[in-house]
């Protein structure tokens, strides 16, 4: 790190943002720190943030609102976090569900759901429908997705038929894939294809989406 090169301004707006990080556990955004610092324009706190980056001080997150963090500090560690694109909806009762990508979506995630998976292959999808809730997946609930073919019997996967996404728990036969509901409820049904199949990516975790208070992590692998 760089701090004995800052400027003293650059220096005070630094000890300024390290200081408000470690109050609260995240960092200001812009128009908190204008006020703080009494600037005039969005531009002058950018130019601050911009300088501190180059010089190895911060890292920001491209889109997040408060995604500035302290490089090499227990803050970061303590809160580092991931930001996942929501790239489509699928559906967990049969295929009505198209796979349409939306990367306008973004959600918050602790780096440790991706057990070390590269950020770059790892997507949230929109669960839709109830024939995956004996597995922990509900309607609306967000899915991480691995972007793999490497998938084995019992594995939670997302697959694409013929443009639409399902959420389905995949086995094999000798010349299908099965793709079976995981439901006690007798009206969904399994889809059978060619072996030749491939598969969108494997299921890592379920972010629970509540009525109220904080998202919960439903882990389905022990």
């Amino acid at each position: 790190m760089d701090i004995e090169r800052l400027t003293a301004k650059q220096r005070s707006f630094y000890e300024e943002l390290r200081s408000f990080i470690e109050r609260n556990g995240e960092a200001p955004t812009i128009a908190e720190f204008m006020k703080i610092r009494k600037l005039a324009s969005p531009r002058a706190v950018t130019q601050y943030l911009d300088i501190l980056e180059r010089k190895g001080l911060i890292v920001r997150e491209r889109y997040g609102t408060r995604g500035i963090k302290l490089r090499n500090s227990h803050i970061e560690q303590e809160f580092k976090t991931v930001l996942v694109p929501v790239i489509a909806s699928a559906g967990c009762d049969n295929v009505s569900v198209l796979a349409e990508q939306n990367f306008n979506d973004y959600i918050c995630v602790s780096s440790e759901l991706l057990k070390g998976r590269p950020k770059e292959r790892v997507v949230s999808i929109r669960a839709i429908g109830a024939s995956m809730d004996e597995a922990g997946v509900n309607d609306g609930d967000y899915v991480l997705v691995e972007h793999t073919e490497a998938v084995e019997s019992d594995d939670l996967v997302v697959a694409v038929i013929d443009g639409f996404a399902v959420i389905k728990k995949i086995s094999f036969a000798n010349n299908a894939v099965i793709l079976s509901p995981v439901s006690s409820d007798p009206k969904y049904k399994p889809i059978i294809l060619r072996r030749d199949f491939r598969i969108f990516g494997k299921v890592i975790d379920i972010i629970r989406m509540p009525q109220k208070g904080d998202l919960e992590v439903v882990p389905i692998y022990t």
